[in-house]
């Protein structure tokens, strides 16, 4: 190779070497400063698109619950005694849909001669206002507002109330349930408005005696979405009960009072609704324009109606696209500048290399081997440097094997040292014997822990244990004390006929009572140990379970509630109610009962201490079983719950928030080894809508011997 050819491909060996790194870095970081401004926005705007269904949510629930609210403080006023004064109740109509700017109708609406004076109002002389009764007299005074005029209000009588859903079905509702339950309207639309319906039973003496309602119109609500959708750029979809399109902000949609699935958004809603998209925001493409939008959903409890918003992909992206172009043309600029300045300094770092790169051009000139060891010979500075690079050579190889020996687990080998002023040798040689005294103390201190943790996890076992024997033998002292009580009253009566039997004073009617008491002592003497009896055997069979290990046949809500009775002595002082269901028939499992009863009762104890604060508060445990390919617990409370941070390390040992007291952190880990480990399943933590816990348990319905 000639010298400036071999000059040339160092310079550029150097400049890809040195600059390619940096402008790679740079790329790379804006690519990343991209990618992760991306996600960030994307991931806000989903937050803020969930946020705001929810607010929407939020605020119709509110609108509607306040309608509902004033129909049932209506009916609470007639069933409180204003029920049969007509002029009274007229007023009180009036008052409220003065009072309630949102309402367009008020109204009460009486059964036929409900108030006994149907009679005496027909062929009645209306009001100014106008007329309240039917021709029967019956009372059906409507009030509303004039369109024309929403200060002028109008009062009529309510017509087709026994094919209506406001009056007929608000009746067969109340007749067939028998609760006083508020019936709200699918949405309408009259004289260009969009209203809806809300009535309340009157019950007068456990008879439906008529209805209390309120027609609210919801040009609010629409006003409402459509400054969401100037303020942040999100189109909304209101949806009834039946899915109908009771408002949107998109503009000419002619949507309203259609249903959802002749839009073309029928599909979405079902995506939405579907597990996968539950509780998460769905990317899908419009069926209007064509576009990527974000949809998500969320549900209005009054009313049962839903919220669906939208926000375009495009108005996300679109400002980081925008930032992004004038970044990626400052980075290229930099890499043009970072090239320019690199290639001069390498251009003059070559220069002071040259007289190196001769003496390399003259030995090889010397048709000699270009083995390190023909150079190692030379007497000149070459000789010298390639001799401690053989050196250095050799000296490394012998560190990398003693170091690959350390990394196997060989301690045995050493570094040979190389001269006086050779640390490294013995700095090597040193972590080793370190190494190897560490890796001695750390496998003794595993074993210890172990062991430990083994001892821990036996006594958090052995004290759910006693735990049980204690309740068990406080249930059983109960029937006990009473067989004691009912065995002595049988002796001294018994003492009491024998000595007036001796004496010959025992009368017909005294033997009698004799024999009543006698009787009825032996029933009680039954019943109780019958009771003791039946709860050593529930005990038993549960304490057996809980120290072997044995598998056999079982119904698992049978033996759940066997469980239950080892521990209503812990129970019965509180308010806490606990079902169990199971889908039917239940079948037969083979399993193990031992940690299906441990498993059960961590749960319940755990509930009552950490959820209902050591049984103080009231609530429920549900327990629902279920069959398929394998046995599926659902396992919830009513509680205060877990934060997000608890809910990450239940399941870990030695975790507990209840250390202050007791707690030894252990409960759930068991609950998790015994699901995993002896049940061969799996155990998780999921998320519930209201208070409280909620956890999924799953494992086969047959186990292996």
């Amino acid at each position: 190779m000639r010298l400036p050819s071999l000059v040339h491909s160092l310079q550029g060996k150097m400049l890809v070497y040195l600059a390619f790194p940096v402008i790679l870095i740079i790329a790379v970081t804006v690519i990343h400063w991209y990618h992760n401004s991306l996600n960030q926005a994307i991931s806000q705007a989903k937050l803020n698109l969930s946020q705001t269904a929810d607010i929407i949510a939020s605020k119709v629930n509110e609108e509607n619950q306040l309608a509902v609210r004033t129909a049932e403080v209506m009916a609470i006023a007639q069933q409180s005694g204003m029920f049969g004064d007509r002029a009274a109740s007229l007023n009180y109509a009036r008052a409220v849909l003065r009072m309630n700017p949102s309402l367009v109708g008020v109204y009460f609406g009486y059964e036929p001669n409900a108030d006994q004076q149907d009679l005496a109002y027909v062929n009645s002389a209306p009001l100014s206002e106008g007329g309240y009764v039917d021709q029967a007299g019956r009372f059906l005074p409507y009030w509303h507002r004039d369109f024309n005029d929403p200060q002028r209000l109008v009062l009529e009588p309510l017509v087709d109330m026994e094919s209506s859903l406001y009056y007929a079905g608000l009746k067969q509702q109340y007749q067939q349930y028998g609760h006083d339950k508020a019936m709200i309207t699918e949405p309408y639309v009259y004289e260009g408005r969009m209203l809806v319906e809300q009535t309340f039973p009157i019950v007068i003496e456990g008879e439906f005696a008529g209805i209390a309602g309120v027609d609210r119109a919801l040009a609010d609500i629409q006003t409402f979405l459509i400054a969401i959708k100037q303020q942040l750029q999100i189109d909304v979809f209101l949806l009834s009960q039946r899915d109908n399109v009771i408002a949107t902000t998109l503009e000419n949609s002619e949507l309203e009072t259609k249903a959802i699935v002749d839009t073309g958004y029928g599909e979405l809603l079902s995506r939405l609704r579907s597990p996968e998209h539950s509780l998460d925001v769905l990317s899908a493409t419009d069926p209007r324009d064509q576009a990527v939008y974000f949809f998500d959903t969320a549900s209005i409890n009054v009313g049962n109606w839903t919220v669906m918003v939208r926000r375009s992909q495009s108005d996300i992206i679109g400002p980081i696209q925008t930032q992004f172009r004038p970044l990626l043309g400052l980075a290229a600029v930099s890499s043009i500048l970072i090239l320019i300045i690199f290639w001069y300094f390498i251009n003059r770092t070559t220069q002071g290399i040259n007289i190196a790169i001769n003496a390399l051009e003259e030995l090889a000139n010397g048709n000699l081997s270009i083995h390190v060891e023909k150079y190692m010979v030379q007497k000149d500075e070459l000789g010298t440097m390639f001799r401690s690079f053989n050196r250095l050579i050799q000296a490394s190889k012998d560190i990398d094997r003693v170091c690959s020996a350390i990394a196997g687990g060989d301690f045995s080998r050493t570094v040979s040292k190389r001269s006086e002023h050779d640390s490294l040798s013995d700095s090597i040689n040193l972590m080793s014997t370190k190494r190897h005294e560490a890796e001695q103390a750390l496998m003794n201190q595993a074993e210890e822990l172990l062991r430990t943790q083994q001892e821990l996890v036996e006594a958090e076992k052995m004290s759910s244990l006693g735990s049980l024997v204690s309740g068990v033998a406080h249930e059983v002292n109960t029937p006990l004390g009473v067989c004691v009580t009912a065995a002595s009253h049988l002796r001294e009566m018994l003492q009491d006929i024998n000595e007036k039997i001796a004496s010959g004073s025992l009368s017909k009617t005294e033997f009698s009572e004799f024999i009543s008491e006698t009787d009825v002592s032996c029933e009680m003497l039954l019943k109780n140990m019958q009771r003791a009896a039946d709860l050593i055997s529930s005990f038993k069979r549960v304490a057996v379970d809980q120290t072997t290990e044995e598998l056999r046949n079982l119904i698992i809500s049978d033996y759940f509630n066997e469980v239950l009775k080892s521990l209503y002595h812990t129970l019965k002082t509180t308010s806490i109610e606990i079902s169990i269901v199971a889908s039917e028939p239940e079948p037969e499992t083979y399993s193990d009962p031992g940690a299906l009863a441990q498993i059960f009762t961590n749960l319940v104890m755990n509930s009552v201490i950490h959820g209902f604060e050591d049984g103080s508060q009231a609530g429920q445990i549900e327990v629902q079983i279920e069959y398929a390919e394998q046995v599926r617990i659902h396992y919830k409370d009513t509680g205060r719950g877990m934060s997000a941070e608890v809910q990450k390390k239940v399941f870990d040992p030695f975790y507990t928030t209840n250390r202050t007291r007791g707690g030894s952190g252990l409960g759930m880990n068991i609950v998790y080894n015994l699901v995993v480990h002896r049940l061969k399943g799996q155990i998780s933590v999921k998320h519930k809508d209201s208070s409280g816990v909620y956890f999924f348990i799953q494992f086969p319905a047959n186990l292996p011997d």
